[in-house]
């Protein structure tokens, strides 16, 4: 368990999930945190290319840079890991965050970027600039996935 989030496997069977499990472990980041974020990206049946409307690529629905083999489900998860969700899971944890706390700040951070994150979170309320509750309902996700 680091900052309070545990760092259990995911669960086997999921789509993508041994990929993204790779990932977790070579960087040190929580697996089921990456899989909650990939649960609000894109569905159990999206292929690994898809492009969304946004123009969010692969699993993680990357956007603001993504690496040229994006389709690839574990380059995708490597690159969202360490570019992304680390540098926020260090930001917030830094500032004394941990468990579904720091889950939420990831997440929200994930989504609608760090600038985002940090004015939503001074007003109150770190979901109020990202997409449909997503800190909270990634919280949800990690929840089920570890079945507590």
């Amino acid at each position: 368990m680091r900052y309070g989030i545990s760092g259990a496997p995911i669960p086997p069977g999921l789509p993508y999930g041994d990929e993204i499990q790779h990932a977790c472990e070579l960087l040190d980041f929580a697996p089921c945190v990456a899989y909650a974020i990939k649960m609000n990206e894109t569905g159990p049946d999206d292929p690994p290319d898809i492009i969304s409307i946004d123009g969010g690529h692969g699993i993680l629905q990357l956007t603001a840079s993504y690496p040229l083999n994006w389709d690839d489900p574990y380059s995708n998860a490597l690159y969202a890991i360490a570019h992304f969700l680390l540098p926020a899971q260090e930001y917030w944890a830094a500032l004394g965050y941990s468990g579904d706390n720091l889950v939420r700040l990831i997440a929200a951070t994930y989504n609608s970027g760090l600038g985002n994150a940090i004015a939503a979170h001074d007003l109150g309320n770190v979901d109020l600039y990202d997409t449909d509750n997503y800190g909270t309902r990634c919280v949800e996700n990690v929840h089920s996935l570890l079945g507590t």
